[in-house]
C-alpha cells in the first residue's frame, strides 16, 4: 500500500475532466459533420469519461471524510463504492452504447456516404487534436499514479492496491488514446477504401475495449469494498517483524483489512516468550518484593504490583504496535492481543 494521499489521484482526475469536456464537444462536432460512427464512438467514450471521472473526484472527498461514531473507522470505502459506480456507467453507457452503434453499423449501416473535403479534414483534425490532448492527459496520469505505486510491483499495484481511482483515470486514459488511433484508422480507411466496414470495425474495438476496462475496475473495486486484506508479501513482512522481536515466540493468528487509501487495520495474537516476560516483570517488580521483606502492608503492595504489571504489559503492546508500524505505516488501528 502506497503511503501517498489522495491529492495525486485528484491532480489526475481534475486534468482528465478538464481534458475530455474538451474533447467531448469537439467529437460531437465531428460527427455532426461527418457522420462517421467511429467519432459517435469516441463522442460517447468521451462523454462516459466526464461523468464517470466526476464519480471518481465524488468518491475521492467523501472518502477524505474524518471517522465520526456511525463510521468508527472512516469513510474510506466510499471511494471504492462510487469508484464501481464509475465502473457501471463505463459497461453500460461507453461500452454498451458505442458496441450497438458500432454493431449496427457493421450489420445494418447502408452504403458508405461520401461527405466533402473539408468535412473530411474536420473529421481527421478533430481525431488528431484528440489524440495529442489525450496524450498529455495519460502522461499526468501516468506521473501520478507511478509516484503512488512507490516500490510495490506494477502487478501488485493493479490487482491488490488499495487505489484503483488512479489506476482508473490512468487505464482510461490509456483507453482513450487507444480509442482515438483506432477511430483515426477505421475512419481513413472507410475514406481510402469507400466503405463503411473499417469504420465500423473501429467502434466495436473501441466498446470492446470500454468493457474490459470496466470489469477491471469492477473486480479490483468490488474486493476492496467486501474488506480486502493487503497483499501476501506485506502481510508477511508484518508477520516477520513481529517474529523478529525477542519477546514474541510465534505469531498465533494475523489478519488486515484495507479500510481505504492508505489506510488498514491489522489484528494480531501474539505467543510471548513466558520466561523473557517474567524476567521482565520480576526486574520491575523487585521494589514490591523489597518492600514485602520490609513488613509493608500486603494489600498495598498487592495493588501496586497489580498496577505495575498492566503499565510493563501496557508498554509491551505498544511497543510491539510501533514494531508493526515501522513495516507498515498505513495501519492505523492495530488490535493486539497477547496470549
Amino acid at each position: 500500500m502506497a503511503g501517498h494521499g489522495a491529492d495525486s489521484s485528484l491532480k489526475a482526475v481534475f486534468v482528465a475532466v478538464f481534458v475530455n469536456a474538451l474533447i467531448t464537444l469537439a467529437k460531437y462536432a465531428g460527427w455532426f459533420v461527418t457522420a462517421s460512427p467511429a467519432l459517435l464512438a469516441e463522442a460517447i467514450h468521451s462523454t462516459a469519461d466526464v461523468g464517470n471521472q466526476v464519480l471518481l473526484w465524488i468518491g475521492i472527498r467523501q472518502g477524505q471524510r474524518v471517522a465520526d461514531e456511525e463510521h468508527p473507522y472512516g469513510w474510506g470505502p466510499a471511494r471504492y463504492l462510487w469508484n464501481l459506480k464509475s465502473a457501471m456507467g463505463i459497461f453500460f453507457l461507453g461500452c454498451g452504447v458505442t458496441l450497438y452503434h458500432g454493431l449496427h453499423a457493421l450489420f445494418v449501416g447502408g452504403e458508405h456516404e461520401e461527405i466533402g473535403h473539408t468535412a473530411e479534414l474536420v473529421g481527421l483534425g478533430i481525431l488528431a487534436g484528440s489524440l495529442v490532448l489525450e496524450s498529455l492527459s495519460l502522461a499526468v496520469a501516468y506521473k501520478e499514479v507511478r509516484q503512488a505505486k512507490g516500490e510495490q510491483s506494477w502487478r501488485e499495484f493493479l490487482w491488490e492496491g488499495d487505489d484503483p481511482t488512479g489506476v482508473g483515470v490512468l487505464l482510461e486514459d490509456l483507453m482513450a488514446v487507444l480509442g482515438v488511433l483506432l477511430a483515426l484508422l477505421g475512419y481513413g480507411l472507410s475514406k481510402l477504401l469507400h466503405h463503411p466496414l473499417p469504420d465500423a470495425l473501429a467502434t466495436v474495438l473501441i466498446g470492446l475495449l470500454l468493457g474490459w476496462i470496466a470489469i477491471y475496475l469492477a473486480r479490483v473495486n468490488g474486493r476492496l469494498l467486501i474488506g480486502a486484506s493487503v497483499s501476501k508479501k506485506q502481510l508477511q513482512r508484518i508477520r516477520e517483524a513481529l517474529e523478529a522481536d525477542e519477546i514474541v515466540e510465534r505469531v498465533v493468528d494475523l489478519k488486515t483489512t484495507i479500510l481505504g487509501h492508505g489506510r488498514m487495520r491489522v489484528k494480531a495474537e501474539v505467543d510471548l516468550y513466558e520466561k523473557l516476560m517474567a524476567r521482565r516483570m520480576r526486574e520491575a517488580l523487585k521494589d514490591d518484593v523489597r518492600e514485602l521483606d520490609q513488613g509493608q502492608d500486603p494489600a498495598k503492595v498487592l495493588v501496586d504490583v497489580v498496577g505495575r504489571t498492566i503499565r510493563i504489559t501496557g508498554a509491551e503492546i505498544e511497543r510491539l504496535e510501533r514494531v508493526i508500524r515501522s513495516v507498515a505505516p498505513t495501519a492505523v488501528h492495530i488490535d493486539l492481543e497477547l496470549i
